[in-house]
């Protein structure tokens, strides 16, 4: 899409996920930290990517 990538991760990390989901490649609900809102990151949770608040 062109956007530049410094842009589009911010700052954080996401928390760690122990559980997972038994479906097999689940759907994303975002693909990078621009999509998601306020100070959220896209993480891998436990079904998939999905906003979630940093640690």
């Amino acid at each position: 899409k062109g956007q530049n990538p410094s842009l589009s991760t911010k700052p954080g990390s996401c928390p760690v996920v122990l559980i997972r989901c038994a479906m097999l490649n689940p759907p994303n609900r975002c693909e990078q930290d621009a999509e998601c809102s306020g100070a959220m990151k896209c993480c891998e949770g436990a079904c998939g990517k999905t906003c979630m608040d940093p640690r």
